[in-house]
């Protein structure tokens, strides 16, 4: 299943760069990024819109917000497993430092929180990354991941 990360702000010269590098290259394939940078202070709103230009229609959509369902790292790779085969993309969204707009979460097919503690949204990327290589790892039978 391919897949897509879509976040405000940009990780260059960042030290959160060199954490989410050290796993993106490990990831076979490694999603697509696409880095948002709003000129100005962009609403949560207009960042809405930048995110959604990226959004194809068919897209399975998985809003990272501190409000949603928070999974264990077997269960965020079940959930990801469900969708192999499937010829939609797998869309991860990560908002600015305001979180995510109301038409992002209604757009979302599912949200999910990296529990219930509120991350800096330039860190969430690097949980994420760290949580894609990691189901990877499950999946391919690698000690990484230890129950």
């Amino acid at each position: 299943m391919k897949k897509a990360i879509i976040a405000i702000g940009s990780l260059k010269n960042r030290p959160e760069k060199a954490l989410f590098d050290a796993f993106y290259k490990r990831l076979t394939p490694p999603p697509l990024i696409h880095e948002i940078v709003p000129k100005g202070h962009a609403t949560s709103s207009q960042e809405a819109d930048l995110m959604m230009t990226f959004v194809q229609p068919d897209d399975h959509v998985i809003s990272l917000d501190e409000k949603g369902a928070t999974l264990t790292t077997r269960g965020f790779k079940d959930y990801l497993n469900q969708r192999e085969g499937s010829t939609r993309r797998c869309v991860f969204l990560i908002g600015g430092a305001d979180g995510l707009d109301e038409k992002i979460k209604q757009r979302a097919n599912f949200s999910l929180a990296f529990g219930a503690m509120t991350w800096p949204h330039l860190l969430v990327r690097v949980l994420l990354i760290e949580q894609l290589y990691r189901c990877q790892q499950i999946d391919s039978g690698h000690p990484y991941h230890r129950d």
